[in-house]
């Protein structure tokens, strides 16, 4: 409790990041878990109805069947790339109210928190869906640049004039595609607040986005120390427990044996389901800390207006209180 009212360095908001998550691993990682659930469940039944390696002739395969798996891979992955999106805004909006409970010292559960969400659902949707629109937008067109001077080049030949123009165009490309690397981290960063906004204060679509904007400001290298962070232990686990799939897949390749390859496909299903349980939460953690800490900071955030934000008494009355609610 006594870092819910005070500046904290970053150091602080990591190891208040840790400690929560520790001490209510439960809570988060069960939170955490109804998205990757979602797709593991879709991914692993898609991989049985397809069962895109059971070629009875990997050389040569039959090509309505070919045509047929793929079609049915790219339908089924569009539909779980559609409820993923939509489990992770839910899961994002329940992991922040449960933030907000166990951060001002109040217990709270799974079913609570996203029973408590579901009226911001659809705007934290709304934010998770317009925010990857944009930021892709950002990509594609930057990505443009790299390749259409790429592609000139090609089809330019031999010729000497093509080539250089390719080559030039490919240069100038390439920082025009990194300069877009860099602002989507930038723009990534200063929007990564719009969900606690949206839930702790009641916001819409867009005016969660401008507040997050507004309240990122002189916080953004921590916001991204976070996030490259929590994209770092992401990965590390999910090397390691990817380490059956790698070695399945060597042994399928040395044994000319691609049929074999699906348990290991599978394996590697739930070895990404088990990295989002155990690493996810921390991207989402970290950044509603930074959150009440930054209100703290630009606003002389107090302990009354804190609980108020998720229906809470003051703390002189916290022994008698009962679950607050949010909206």
């Amino acid at each position: 409790m006594d870092l819910a009212l005070r500046p904290m360095s970053t150091s602080q908001v990591l190891d208040r990041t840790f400690s929560l998550y520790r001490q209510n691993f439960v809570l988060f990682a069960g939170i955490a878990a109804f998205p990757p659930a979602v797709l593991m469940i879709g991914q692993l039944l898609l991989l049985l109805v397809t069962r895109p390696f059971d070629q009875a002739n990997p050389a040569s395969p039959d090509p309505a069947r070919f045509g047929a798996v793929m079609g049915g891979m790219i339908a089924g992955g569009g539909i779980l790339w559609a409820l993923y999106l939509a489990g992770y805004a839910f899961a994002t909006g329940a992991t922040v109210y449960a933030v907000s409970r166990v951060h001002l010292g109040y217990p709270t559960t799974i079913g609570e928190s996203y029973r408590l969400i579901k009226s911001y659902f659809w705007r934290i949707l709304g934010i998770v869906f317009l925010v990857a629109l944009s930021l892709g937008i950002v990509i594609f067109i930057a990505a443009l640049f790299f390749i259409v001077p790429m592609a000139i080049g090609i089809a330019g030949g031999r010729s000497g004039f093509g080539a250089g123009v390719g080559l030039v165009g490919a240069l100038l490309g390439f920082l025009v595609m990194s300069a877009g690397v860099v602002f989507v981290i930038y723009a990534s960063t200063k929007f990564s607040l719009s969900v606690p906004a949206c839930v702790l204060e009641n916001q819409g679509v867009i005016d969660s986005m401008k507040r997050s904007w507004s309240l990122t400001e002189g916080t953004v290298l921590r916001l991204i120390l976070v996030i490259i962070l929590a994209a770092v232990i992401a990965w590390i686990v999910s090397m390691v427990l990817s380490i059956p799939y790698f070695v399945g897949v060597g042994l399928m390749v040395t044994r000319k044996n691609p049929s074999g390859l699906l348990p290991f496909v599978a394996w590697q299903y739930v070895a990404q389901f088990l990295a989002s349980c155990l690493a996810g939460p921390i991207g989402t953690i970290a950044p509603a800390l930074i959150y009440y800490d930054q209100r703290v900071r630009k606003e002389a955030f107090d302990l009354q207006l804190m609980m108020q934000a998720i229906g809470q008494a003051p703390p002189q009355a916290a022994s008698v209180a009962s679950p607050g609610s949010i909206g």
